[in-house]
């Protein structure tokens, strides 16, 4: 997760880093599945970077078999065309697979669809004129890959694509981006882009294109800072925020004696951290829709160590003066109980202690007497 606190104060508000008890898989309706022309030939597993489309006569019957799939349910033929397009653009970058098992999903969500009049020359199979088609275009090229990247952060955080819970936490998103403005046509819900475009493709095709694009520097530099090293992952949130804000704790002048007091506590969060960012995805929530069949969990030394500087953590979040109540800080306070008198009595040092030429030794004394 990204080890930048106020970032993820001013992503999440407070409400977003809450410790998911469980992750449900999800499904969308058959309108929403991913096309499949019929007669097109699925790579058994995916191939990050590689078209799986032969030529540009598949192209051209993957994005009309996508946007006839789901014309009716999209409302209209201009966010039909964006779900076709972007569908396409991510599909071209080789996340496409035939078997559940290379997606890591439960439910199918590919549909075989058969052209109009059998002949994908008919004209019933055309897409009819859409006057934002050039600007539709245009977006889906330029952004389409960092909506995916948004899409993994928030699944990362979350365990779900949607919730309209959600729908603020990816307006900042795309602010962070500059996805704003006028884009020549209104860009749909969403949850149409997020959820009902995407979700047929599976969870661990999408995180594979991720990574890949941060491996190879193609993500816009917000989505860099929050990748780095890693996303937030729902199940261990308190363990990584804690971390964060202890990291953003060094800054100031007290920091040593606060160091030596919990020397051992805080060098547990720091391995349990190194091994949460050796391989993230796996203490996930939703672990098995990256791949993997055995969730990790924290361990004993780790959540012992979280128990002893919660409230100090809690207490110091509080002091930033954030817009967020300590009952806000889900991801630590709800997995601690709560913040208690400490968190408050910690929270008032650091307002007062804030002189390193004559407050370092306050805060020691402080720090000693808890």
């Amino acid at each position: 997760m990204s080890t930048d606190l106020p970032t993820l104060l001013d992503d999440y508000n407070g409400s977003a880093m809450a410790i998911a008890g469980h992750a449900e898989w999800g499904f969308v309706p058959e309108e929403w599945f991913i096309a499949i022309p019929e007669g097109f030939i699925l790579p058994n597993a995916t191939n990050i970077g590689t078209s799986p489309f032969p030529d540009d006569g598949a192209r051209q019957q993957f994005i009309q078999a996508n946007f006839h799939q789901c014309r009716q349910a999209a409302g209209s033929n201009e966010v039909a065309l964006f779900v076709a397009m972007l569908r396409y653009h991510i599909a071209q970058q080789g996340v496409l697979a035939a078997t559940v098992a290379a997606r890591a999903v439960v439910e199918d969500e590919y549909v075989v669809v058969a052209p109009r009049n059998d002949n994908w020359k008919d004209v019933q199979n055309n897409i009819p004129a859409i006057g934002a088609m050039h600007s539709i275009s245009k977006f889906v090229k330029h952004h389409g890959n960092t909506l995916v990247h948004q899409m993994i952060y928030l699944f990362s955080a979350r365990g779900h694509h949607w919730d309209p819970a959600y729908n603020d936490l990816y307006e900042r998103t795309k602010k962070a981006c500059f996805i704003t403005g006028d884009m020549g046509f209104q860009l749909p819900s969403n949850e149409v882009i997020y959820r009902l475009a995407m979700h047929g493709f599976g969870v661990r095709p999408l995180l594979d294109l991720t990574l890949a694009d941060k491996a190879a520097n193609r993500m816009a530099a917000a989505m860099t800072l929050r990748f780095s090293p890693s996303a937030p992952i729902a199940g261990v949130a308190h363990i990584t925020t804690l971390y964060a804000a202890l990291n953003t704790m060094k800054q100031e002048a007290w920091w040593e004696a606060f160091d030596q007091k919990f020397n051992g506590e805080i060098g547990a969060i720091n391995d349990e951290v190194a091994a949460i960012h050796s391989a993230p995805y796996t203490y996930h929530v939703a672990a098995k829709v990256f791949g993997h069949n055995q969730r990790a969990m924290a361990s004993k030394p780790a959540m012992d160590a979280f128990n002893r500087l919660a409230q100090f953590v809690l207490g110091y979040i509080d002091h930033l003066g954030r817009r967020h109540s300590l009952a806000g800080q889900q991801a630590v306070s709800q997995k601690s109980g709560g913040a208690r008198g400490i968190a408050e009595a910690f929270s008032r040092a650091c307002d007062k202690f804030t002189k390193p030429s004559t407050d370092v030794d306050s805060m020691a004394a402080f720090l000693a007497s808890v």
